[in-house]
């Protein structure tokens, strides 16, 4: 289902804009309130003839007995969840000149009947003179993750001259006189308080249908540059650049994904006409074609907005990059990142999407620091107009350097003690990050999925990243980082905020871990693979809340990052690179088998310890859950560090349709190993036959799984 989200808004030219706003003005005129009991008991009587004038008038018609003193209106009947809902609001004198008041109108915006309270818990938003315009203006942020739906806004202001109104029609007049004169009235009542004048206006927020992911979508990665060294098999044997693909098969990922496009400036100078490192893009199609001759489906990414190397910016297009503050001098520093605002970006990753997504065997499209960093102050002026902020007095005046320090101290020292300003500068981040992503999307005319690498921590917000932003903005998969978390407690608060965040059937998620024993804390107890492992299946079952029909909470898949972490060069501590393949392959068996999209379940059981030097006995339990039989499944025992198969396992001639089977399991651990505290992986991969098992079997996915546990030797 497509979408059109509301136009460019902020490209556009300030006539067409006006131009723009009184086609599509959609103010209602309430009736005023005037507190007198008189004029209120003939307002009750006549309400329904005095509101049907009101409702044929013509916009912009300025006459005394058709204008209303109070309009207001939206930029857009629709928006999404990266939207600023831009606000105009007329205020004109009984001639409909427009004037103003010594009080602005101040909107409130309401949802199912509830006052809402947008970023940085603003519930009265109010607006501003634009003497330009001559009219009241003010963006109001859609809220974090607002449900969709119908939403009213309402301003009033108080008028000053109600008798200068004609509030009724000639023969409204002489019904009101006729009964005022039955009841002895024949002077007009004293006015007993202020006459109010309303106006509201309707808007929706829409939320972006997410797009059709297969569930149990695994990917392996490999983030380094292309290289044509020597890479190490999973079976201890070398080879080219194809080896990435026999880390793939080994593990039974369906999808693999590789880093394409990125603005490094070390070997020459890069240019508007060149702006990334061409080498990588040159080998995507041979990369490309051999993932497709292996099975498996391919994807490329950009590195959006860091360049390399990260000291200096010489040699790299002539970009605006993000600046940086110095709280203590004022001294400004140009970052490594390029801005939010240099629409060139923009323009050169749209290309780089429009020349891969031509190629037959790229199937997905990705992008990584898609994202703001630190600074990023040249975004104040528009961030401080943008926002309702309580700014000091004066602030539109200040130098430039004053305003970026003021904003820099609110962001950097005062983000706890301040935590609204905090707040709505990481939404104005992740807003323009998420237009930025629009942009690029219309201007690739791209029709391939897309995927983002996004930050875990409060899901990605404090570096201007939002799940359904992103989601509305057109991305159709996310990939949720579980790595560079310095403890297992601050890893489980990630997954609280995504869970108190995010809910099933709002964005398609495949969080993912990396190869890496540091950002592991080292970890022997448990084994920093079997850390991995529980990490990328705590992301993919709890990462989103359960959804309001019950059904449960689960990411449609994970990745594993990355390849070359494993077979060249990683921080693996003890543990060879298989070992952390393996366990992210049953990560990627266990994510499929929530989903039930093979032919059956697997599960291993082995004893919490055993003898060093002696022998453990270890259970797998299958089960089919078809109508089909499944023949000929094969079952071997993986070589793992420190274990040993005692014999062989028989292959299962049939599996029944809905039978459950229970396999012994027998390895010998085979002696001590201090650095890895003695605790080893006994792993069992399964394979079966290709058939047909129904429709809810994915055929597209590996014939393989793998099931692992970590024993204690003692």
């Amino acid at each position: 289902m497509a979408y059109d989200p509301p136009p460019l808004i902020s490209r556009e030219p300030p006539r067409s804009r006006r131009h723009r706003r009184r086609a599509q003005q959609q103010s209602s005129c309430c009736c005023c309130l005037v507190v007198a009991v008189s004029l209120l008991f003939v307002l009750v009587v006549w309400r329904g003839a005095i509101l049907s004038v009101f409702k044929h008038e013509r916009p912009g018609e300025k006459s005394a007995s058709t204008a209303f003193p109070l309009e207001l209106s939206t930029d857009a009947t629709a928006y999404l969840r990266y939207n600023l809902v831009r606000f105009e609001a007329t205020v004109v004198d009984a001639r409909g000149n427009p004037v103003m008041v010594a009080k602005p109108p101040v909107v409130v915006v309401s949802y199912q009947g509830q006052v809402v309270s947008t970023v940085g818990e603003v519930a009265k938003l109010p607006l501003r003179y634009d003497r330009n315009l001559q009219k009241y203006v003010m963006t109001w942020p859609v809220p974090w993750n607002a449900p969709p739906g119908q939403y009213v806004a309402e301003a009033d202001i108080a008028i000053a001259d109600p008798a200068a109104w004609e509030w009724e029609t000639a023969e409204q007049k002489k019904e009101r006189l006729r009964l005022e004169k039955r009841k002895e009235q024949a002077k007009a009542p004293e006015m007993a308080g202020p006459t109010i004048s309303v106006a509201e206006v309707r808007f929706t927020i829409n939320a972006r249908p997410i797009a059709d992911i297969p569930p149990g979508t695994c990917i392996a990665t490999w983030e380094p540059d292309f290289t044509t060294g020597r890479i190490d098999r999973p079976d201890g044997s070398r080879g080219d650049w194809k080896a990435m693909f026999d880390w793939c098969v080994y593990m039974g990922a369906d999808t693999f994904w590789s880093r394409g496009a990125v603005t490094e400036a070390y070997n020459g100078k890069l240019t508007d006409a060149e702006p990334f490192n061409t080498d990588n893009i040159e080998q995507i199609p041979m990369v490309a074609a051999e993932a497709h001759r292996r099975g498996l489906k391919f994807g490329t990414w950009a590195a959006a907005y860091a360049t390399y190397p990260e000291s200096n910016n010489r040699n790299k297009p002539p970009y605006r990059f993000a600046q940086d503050i110095s709280l203590g001098s004022g001294a400004i520093k140009a970052t490594d990142f390029i801005s939010l605002l240099e629409h060139k970006r923009v323009d050169h990753l749209a290309q780089f999407f429009t020349q891969v997504q031509q190629d037959p065997n790229v199937d997905y499209v990705g992008l990584d620091y898609m994202r703001a960093d630190t600074g990023g102050y040249e975004m104040t002026d528009l961030f401080s107009r943008e926002m309702p902020l309580k700014l000091p007095k004066g602030f539109g005046g200040w130098a430039r350097t004053k305003q970026w320090e003021y904003v820099a101290g609110k962001v950097e020292k005062e983000w706890q003690t301040d935590p609204h300003f905090y707040d709505a500068w990481c939404w104005w981040k992740a807003h323009k990050v998420a237009e930025n992503l629009r942009d690029i999307i219309a201007e690739a005319k791209l029709t391939k999925p897309l995927w983002i690498f996004v930050l875990s921590w409060q899901h990605g917000k404090q570096h201007g990243q939002d799940p359904l932003m992103f989601s509305d903005a057109g991305a159709s998969l996310l990939a949720p980082m579980l790595y560079q978390v310095p403890n297992r407690g601050h890893f489980d608060s990630m997954v609280k905020a995504w869970n108190e965040y995010v809910s099933q059937g709002q964005v398609n998620l495949a969080p993912g871990d990396q190869v890496d024993f540091y950002w592991h804390q080292n970890s022997v107890q448990p084994a920093a693979p079997e850390e991995l492992y529980d990490r990328m299946i705590t992301g993919h079952r709890r990462y989103l809340r359960a959804a309001a029909d019950g059904t449960q909470g689960l990411t449609v898949g994970g990745f594993w990052h990355d390849i070359s972490r494993a077979a060249v060069s990683g921080r693996k501590g003890p543990y060879p690179g298989t070992e952390w393949a393996l366990a992210g392959g049953a990560a990627f068996t266990t994510i499929r088998n929530d989903w039930q999209v093979y032919p059956m379940l697997a599960e291993l059981e082995v004893p919490r310890s055993g003898s060093l030097g002696g022998t453990v006995q270890a259970t797998l339990t299958l089960r089919n859950i078809v109508k089909a039989d499944v023949k000929n499944v094969s079952l071997q025992v993986e070589k793992t560090s420190g274990i040993e198969a005692v014999g062989t396992i028989k292959p299962i001639p049939s599996l029944g349709a809905g039978q459950t089977l229970t396999v012994p399991v027998t390895v010998k651990l085979k002696g001590a190993n201090g650095a890895r505290a003695n605790r080893f992986m006994v792993c069992v991969r399964i394979r079966w036959p290709e058939a047909d098992y129904g429709k809810t079997v994915r055929a597209d996915l590996p014939r393989m799984m793998l099931v692992m546990k970590y024993v204690q030797g003692r």
